[in-house]
């Protein structure tokens, strides 16, 4: 007897795409932000290099703090899966392992004294 699948919710077959179009704006928003925040660099630190290699190290040190704060705020807004283990259940499923674990014991006890009379 094959046990039915659950299907996944249909909100999770969108997330890479979700994903890809994080990933597109904070490379967006890096590349906008790159030439101020070198600007602003070069006018509050002195001895701030200048070139094209800063300009993409800037951009991808941007385009990482950009998505992480993009995914801070996407981890905030999904909801949680709550969990299916309660203290009730714990304690049921201890009293019922206690339980078996009693009774194969009496089962051995006996099976020994079974064999001992032979």
């Amino acid at each position: 007897m094959s046990m039915p699948r659950k299907t996944p919710p249909r909100g999770k077959a969108f997330w890479p795409i979700l994903g890809l179009l994080l990933a597109l704006s904070s490379g967006a928003f890096a590349f906008i932000l790159t030439d101020p925040v070198v600007t602003a660099l070069r006018k509050s630190l002195r001895g701030f290099p200048s070139g094209a290699t800063v300009n993409i190290i800037v951009g991808v040190v941007l385009f990482f703090i950009i998505g992480l704060f993009f995914s801070l705020i996407v981890a905030f807004g999904v909801p949680r899966k709550k969990s299916g283990v309660t203290e009730i259940q714990m304690t049921k499923d201890r009293k019922v392992m206690v339980n078996e674990k009693a009774a194969r014991k009496i089962k051995q006890r006996e099976i020994n004294r079974q064999n001992k009379a032979r």
